[in-house]
């Protein structure tokens, strides 16, 4: 059956068969169901190309926030290097951003477990 078929001519007084009623339905049903799965993959398409681009400005963002962190760090360590030298300068750097580390972990952790799902113990 065409999609572009013209319907038989009924005449008002005469009700269409019961097999000409189903022919009708399972072919409106063919075309809901084709322009459903039109509309999806037009959709996903987009979404794709939408999350493609987020994820490239996403992961630019990335290297720009980590060569700004390394600017800050090397930034710090030539100016404390001025006053205490490059050894002392380079442990204090090492040392303070190691035990922020440290803390940001384990305040990491510590929400993490917080984490819970409330699970419903009544039988529906």
């Amino acid at each position: 059956m065409e999609n572009d078929s013209i319907p038989p001519i009924v005449h008002e007084d005469e009700a269409p068969s019961p097999r000409a009623q189903i022919a009708g339905l399972v072919s409106d049903v063919q075309q809901l169901a084709q322009a459903e799965w039109d509309y999806a993959k037009a959709r996903l398409s987009y979404s794709g190309g939408v999350a493609r681009k987020a994820g490239i400005y996403a992961l630019l963002a990335i290297v720009t926030l980590s060569a700004t962190a390394i600017s800050l760090v090397v930034g710090i360590l030539l100016i404390i290097s001025s006053y205490w030298g490059p050894w002392i300068a380079t442990a204090s750097v090492v040392l303070v951003f190691g035990v922020a580390t440290v803390l940001f972990a384990i305040s990491a952790r510590n929400i993490a477990r917080n984490l819970t799902f409330a699970e419903d113990d009544r039988d529906d």
